[in-house]
């Protein structure tokens, strides 16, 4: 049975126009989300922050439709802290995407994780899809996590971090997403922690639709 459904395994609903002022309250939300956070004095979430506002822009002004999407299970592997390069360690984690829209195109989900050094990590938020063509998909999202180091990298006491980053997606035919995952987490010593190392993880992700 032909799949009715387009590969990205969306359907698309054209919102209408909105008049300036519309888009620029539009366009400023999205900023807001970029720049919000525990971790925004880091220079490394501020870069992010920027990338995210040029996408939220880019929902305002081009990627325009509303689209349906189903729920979604990511697993993703990859290494924590390869870029930072102070305690490396392989990372495996899965996380629940909404297909609900909790706020003009902000959908919230929420994940786990854990390293090959015993450190675990959970955290929920808000992420905000972008489309480009039917293929490809590009989703900053930030979110609240709650970490334990085990034997890995201290992120701070109390441990409570702000989770910043991007997925990158491709879609295959019938609906399964692959893609690049890039997310650091800091604490920005806004509960008074005395230092703030922040960390990233970089990883291969897999989505499948929940039907």
């Amino acid at each position: 049975m032909e799949n009715p459904l387009p590969p990205s395994s969306v359907r698309l609903c054209r919102i209408p126009e909105r008049r300036g002022t519309g888009r620029l309250t539009s366009a400023l939300a999205g900023l807001a989300l970029a720049g919000a956070g525990p971790a925004a004095a880091d220079p490394e979430v501020q870069a992010l922050a920027l990338a995210a506002g040029a996408v939220a822009l880019s929902a305002v002004f081009v990627d325009r439709e509303v689209h349906t999407e189903p729920d979604y299970l990511t697993l993703e592997a990859g290494r924590f802290d390869p870029v930072n390069d102070v305690q490396q360690a392989s990372a495996l984690g899965a996380e629940y995407r909404s297909r609900q829209i909790v706020w003009w195109k902000l959908r919230p989900f929420a994940g786990a994780g854990f390293t090959s050094d015993r450190s675990l990590y959970g955290y929920g938020g808000a992420r905000l899809a972008a489309y480009w063509g039917e293929r490809f998909v590009i989703t900053p999202s930030f979110a609240i996590a709650g970490y334990r180091s085990g034997d890995g990298k201290d992120l701070g006491d109390p441990p409570l971090v702000g989770r910043f980053g991007f997925d990158l997606e491709y879609a295959l035919q019938g609906g399964t997403r692959v893609g690049l995952a890039y997310h650091h987490m800091s604490n920005g010593k806004v509960l008074g922690q005395t230092n703030n190392p922040g960390t990233e993880i970089v990883g291969l992700t897999v989505s499948s639709p929940l039907r």
